[in-house]
């Protein structure tokens, strides 16, 4: 019968070793033992002093603090900030599995104060987070990667300083005191013009047979459906200005081409350890949309409709879900070899914005079409367009119209 495992929250044998001397002849050594965390695993922690005695004692120490961070996820203002990331992590992990958050903010967020966050604070007590440490974290994020990572860090850090301060740990988040951020220069919105959509359209159509046979010339067969479905993805999301996440949980029911509408009620996402899912809600978690869409698309939409039953309009040759990581991947590659390398998913989703807004539509009518709210859309999806085209026709009498160059 093999030995009992350690119990969680306890440790095993302390073993002490005296290590080379130093350069300088000084004597050392080593107590180690394996510590139960909190998820079963076990952790290799040792602690090094002049003698024997010395580093068992400043082992001991480390592994009750070890210990008071597993019991039962209690934190104090001694609890090293790691255990509290991970806790909050996990707590929002929970809320994603019920359906209040997206697995993809969570994957996010811990990519962000793993990659950013943890390698500065991690080790520190949550009584020495102090804001101006946060605030060199989130600069430095701001500095070498860019304005979105930096706010994304910050989102993360307030998270969970938020949970520490509930649990005890902090008196206060000090995000709440870093300094704002600025975008910079606001990006050009980039859209495509009414020739560049037709030209576009043409050369996907033009480019999918073209990958249907592998690098040895060997036919691709269903696996080289996704090339030929590019052209109605591009379609479906021109008719809707519809994300591509959202696209691709449309369902054949979803779609009545009779009316012609389509609903938009789910998005997928990937979610780790789980796979594809088709997630209620649109993304960020906000309601669905019935949207009418042009007659142009409603030949596409029925064949998709007729095709696809009661499954996804949009599917995988193995006719599953298909990942929006790697359909955005495909359309990279095509639109780079067909001379629109700078088209992406989301200048779809754009150009829709900027061709409603050329019919002088309000933005709040954008807005509903998008699904967002009119502040974002008139600032990621609506260009820069002449705001007093009827007011220069008024203004032409102010002055004479000059008769030559120098105005005499």
């Amino acid at each position: 019968m093999g030995r009992p495992a350690t119990p969680v929250g306890t440790y095993g044998v302390i073993n002490v070793e005296q290590l080379p001397p130093t350069r300088a002849g000084k004597v050392r050594h080593r107590a180690s033992a394996y510590f139960r965390m909190a998820d079963g695993s076990l952790r290799l922690v040792r602690r090094q002093a002049p003698t024997k005695g010395q580093a068992t004692t400043r082992l001991k120490e480390a592994l009750r603090e070890l210990a008071t961070e597993t019991q039962d996820g209690d934190i104090d203002k001694g609890t090293r900030f790691y255990h509290v990331v991970e806790l909050w992590l996990e707590e929002i992990a929970q809320e994603a599995e019920l359906g209040n958050l997206s697995p993809t903010t969570v994957s996010l967020y811990r990519r962000a104060l793993k990659n950013w966050a943890l390698p500065s604070l991690g080790q520190l007590r949550c009584r020495e987070v102090l804001v101006t440490r946060c605030d060199k974290v989130v600069k430095k994020a701001r500095a070498k990667a860019s304005y979105d990572t930096a706010k994304t860090v910050k989102a993360a850090l307030s998270g969970a300083c938020d949970y520490a301060v509930r649990h005890g740990g902090m008196d206060a988040n000090p995000i709440r005191s870093v300094g704002r951020m600025s975008r910079g220069k606001q990006k050009e919105v980039v859209t495509l013009s009414a020739p560049q959509r037709a030209d576009l359209l043409a050369k996907l159509r033009a480019y999918a047979p073209t990958r249907q046979v592998d690098a040895r010339g060997r036919s691709l067969g269903t696996r080289g459906r996704i090339w030929l479905d590019l052209p109605n993805l591009m379609e479906a999301m021109l008719s809707s200005g519809a994300r591509i996440g959202e696209v691709l949980a449309i369902l054949g029911p979803d779609v009545e081409p009779t009316a012609p509408t389509v609903a938009v009620t789910h998005h997928v996402v990937r979610v780790s350890g789980v796979g594809l899912e088709r997630r209620e809600l649109r993304k960020g978690n906000v309601g669905g949309l019935l949207l009418a869409v042009p007659q142009w698309s409603v030949p596409m939409w029925q064949r998709r409709k007729n095709a696809a039953g009661d499954g996804a309009l949009f599917a995988s040759f193995t006719g599953e879900l298909l990942d929006p990581s790697n359909v955005i991947n495909r359309l990279t590659e095509a639109v780079t070899a067909v001379g629109y390398e700078w088209v992406t998913s989301h200048v779809f989703r754009k150009t829709v914005g900027t061709v409603l807004d050329e019919a002088d539509l309000p933005i709040t009518a954008i807005a509903d079409q998008l699904g967002n709210t009119p502040a974002v859309a008139e600032r990621h999806y609506r260009k820069q367009r002449v705001a007093n085209a009827g007011n220069a026709e008024a203004l032409e009498a102010m002055m004479p119209v000059p008769t030559s160059r120098d105005g005499s």
